[in-house]
């Protein structure tokens, strides 16, 4: 055979993978990762340029697809950040394997042959020792931040909105060896120890005290472990001076791996924040001295939500919020998820300065994992695609079940995300009893139904409890002006050191819409149907009419500003609904007309009598308001049918529009105003996605310091 000088010529060399042969003729393999590793052993000989694996995946991911979906190639790996994700469960290539390479200095080219177009992931360079490492942060600690006065960065230098992670892995299958006592220094060579029996360590954590040790193995090897720690220590679990050692299995170690988390502050504090967002418990933790890795151990049926939940909090993918709409068919439900669907979409329109992403500013995804009505709901992890359809909830989609608030709540406590909330578009007492169920198991809720905060002293002080521990409960669009920002406006008032005094003005913006109707000449039946045609009307009008629905805002209202007052306690006069009809029972019978459109029909023999009635307040040329005032300092709350001078501000206000006058200590002269559009689906389904926006700021709070 002629021989061939492999630096001047390229030939073709044809290898078998990973069968071998001694000198003798021994047959041998090199096992695991074989085939890659005798590419790369030859490409070393061979002094190659660069070598690339064809795989059956488009490179090395930041985390396992089959587990995370949101997980996508790397670009770009050191050897050391590939060898940490190889040893603790990334299958793409084996330690071993990349070794001649990194010898060589070969760069390793991981590519998919079924998408040769993809660049896949380059895997090329030595990491940053320790101690360059270490002289690097205190340079940048002595000199540089010191001397322009800022906190201390991480001197690996990454790109803008890159992150320090490159990847998430884990290892399943393991089991966690608990020694606890004092005497567990009397053996000073674990490590040989459980090596005899052919079991190694995954991780190790210890006590400062000496006085309790985690050993994390394969659980294959737990019961020769035991045996083996149980012959070492013998004489000390006889004298007492170890107390026991114990196995707990079924766990798995998550660990995250990335050059740029050296040095730098608050990784292990993201992660582990991650993991209690998620209600996952760190059953011990540990940190290689290089600082490229962080792995934790927790139980094996939390696995894939600690993933999923570090993947989006160390930057790997945008953070990601699941959202349960109740009431997802009626007018509200309908145009809340409209509009989710609109934000995803690029908007351009030059009143907004051009072209911009609705959510690329928080990083933020928006998955609908549930969609329920009061007969049928649907339930998907995998996110549900056409949750805007009108037929998002027909008999043949998949996953539609009869409605079980019971079974809604264990499917959002079993997901694997940790950022879930339920927007409650209805206004059913049913749904708000369960507020403080979702509260205590971590469950955000955002609530357009009244029957929450207005509900039981019991069931809002509740809810007011967890939603300080637990979870965030918000509740904007039941207050006085439904979209208008008048709640968190107050509370920012307060806590400012500002003191309400009072808040009056027109709360409901489907009577300002009636009684403005009214005051041009038109009937009160005619009224309510335009009412009930744009959408302005709760599901039953009776509750506009007799004030109780605006009577429930008074009550959101009067509770934010710290007053004891239950829906009894609000003083009420003025209504709309006549007498006759309080306690009117309409059809509800299959195919028969809407609530609203039967009490239309009733309404007509009265039209006469109200119309007498409001017109009697426009004497003099006034104007027919309903009024409603919370005065905290008398602890009181009103709601009445008035008239006011035409040149006042709530005389002025038109068609559904809602005025809200402020008083306090700052604004004691002239009050804080805010006027809008009060009523309408368009209007309360923005009011809740803008609670769900303010929500996702709270949780999209990744933010590790860099250098300028």
């Amino acid at each position: 055979m002629m021989s061939v000088d492999c630096a001047t010529a390229a030939p073709i060399v044809i290898v078998t993978g990973f069968v071998a042969s001694t000198l003798e003729g021994t047959r041998t393999t090199l096992k695991r990762s074989g085939s890659d590793f005798s590419a790369t052993i030859f490409a070393r000989l061979m002094g190659a340029s660069r070598i690339t694996m064809w795989k059956n995946v488009n490179g090395v991911y930041t985390a396992d697809p089959r587990r995370v979906p949101e997980a996508f190639p790397i670009e770009g790996l050191k050897y050391e950040e590939a060898i940490e994700l190889a040893f603790f469960g990334a299958q793409v290539l084996h330690p071993s394997a990349m070794q001649p390479c990194i010898e060589g200095k070969i760069p390793i080219y991981v590519r998919n042959f079924e998408n040769p177009e993809h660049p896949g992931t380059v895997i090329e360079g030595r990491a940053c020792s320790l101690e360059d490492q270490r002289l690097a942060w205190e340079t940048e600690k002595k000199s540089t931040a010191s001397s322009i006065v800022r906190k201390t960065a991480c001197p690996v230098r990454l790109r803008e909105d890159e992150s320090p992670i490159r990847g998430i892995t884990s290892v399943d299958n393991v089991a966690i060896l608990n020694i606890e006592g004092t005497g567990t220094s009397e053996v000073p060579d674990l490590t040989s120890t459980l090596s005899r029996v052919g079991v190694g360590i995954t991780m190790l954590t210890q006590a400062s005290s000496d006085a309790s040790m985690c050993i994390v193995i394969e659980e294959g090897g737990a019961d020769k472990a035991l045996a083996a720690l149980e012959d070492a220590f013998e004489v000390e679990l006889n004298k007492g001076l170890v107390a026991g050692i114990t196995i707990e299995r079924d766990h798995s170690v998550v660990a995250i791996v990335g050059e740029g988390m050296a040095f730098r502050p608050g990784m292990g504090a993201t992660f582990t924040k991650a993991m209690a967002t998620a209600g996952v418990n760190i059953r011990t933790i540990a940190q290689g001295s290089s600082e490229r890795q962080i792995a934790i151990c927790v139980e094996k049926s939390d696995c894939t939500k600690a993933l999923r939940a570090a993947h989006a909090a160390l930057a790997l993918s945008n953070t990601q919020l699941c959202v349960a709409v109740i009431g997802a068919t009626g007018q509200v439900g309908r145009e809340f998820l409209q509009q989710i669907a609109d934000s995803r979409r690029v908007i351009d329109d030059v009143k907004t300065c051009g072209r911009r992403k609705a959510l690329d500013e928080l990083r933020l995804d928006f998955k609908v994992t549930a969609l329920a009505k009061s007969d049928a709901m649907r339930l998907s992890y995998d996110g549900i695609q056409d949750c805007a359809g009108a037929d998002c909830m027909s008999a043949q989609n998949d996953n539609v079940e009869p409605t079980d608030l019971e079974e809604l709540t264990r499917f959002l406590n079993e997901d694997y995300n940790g950022n879930r909330v339920v927007v409650d578009c209805t206004g059913s007492e049913d749904v708000a009893s369960y507020y403080p169920r979702w509260l205590g198991l971590g469950i955000h809720v955002v609530s357009a139904n009244k029957k929450g905060g207005a509900g039981t002293a019991d069931l809002y002080d509740e809810c007011r409890r967890l939603a300080l521990t637990r979870a965030q409960w918000l509740y904007e669009t039941t207050g006085p002006g439904s979209g208008l920002p008048v709640l968190s406006a107050l509370k920012d008032m307060t806590q400012s050191g500002d003191v309400v005094k009072s808040v009056r003005g027109i709360f409901s913006g489907t009577t300002s819409f009636i009684l403005n109707a009214m005051k041009d000449g038109q009937p009160l039946s005619q009224a309510l149907e335009a009412a009930v045609a744009k959408g302005l009307c709760e599901p039953d009008p009776r509750d506009d009419l007799d004030g109780v629905d605006v009577r429930r805002k008074v009550v959101v209202l009067a509770r934010e500003l710290g007053l004891t007052i239950n829906l009894a306690d609000v003083a009420w006069e003025g209504s709309l609904l006549p007498a006759e009809l309080v306690k009117w029972k309409p059809d509800t019978s299959a195919g028969a007309p809407s609530v609203a459109m039967q009490l239309v029909e009733a309404l007509k023999p009265y039209d006469e009598e109200i119309s007498t009635r409001v017109k009697a307040l426009m004497d003099g040329g006034k104007t027919p308001v309903q009024l409603c005032a919370v005065d905290v300092e008398a602890g009181t709350a009103t709601v009445s049918l008035d008239a006011v001078d035409s040149d006042t501000r709530f005389a002025r206000c038109l068609a559904n529009e809602n005025v809200v006058e402020i008083f306090s200590r700052r604004y004691n002269d002239a009050p804080m105003v805010l006027q809008g559009p009060g009523a309408g689906a368009g209007i309360t389904a923005s009011g809740l996605f803008a609670d769900v926006l303010r929500l996702s700021r709270t949780l999209v709070d990744w933010n590790i310091p860099q250098l300028d």
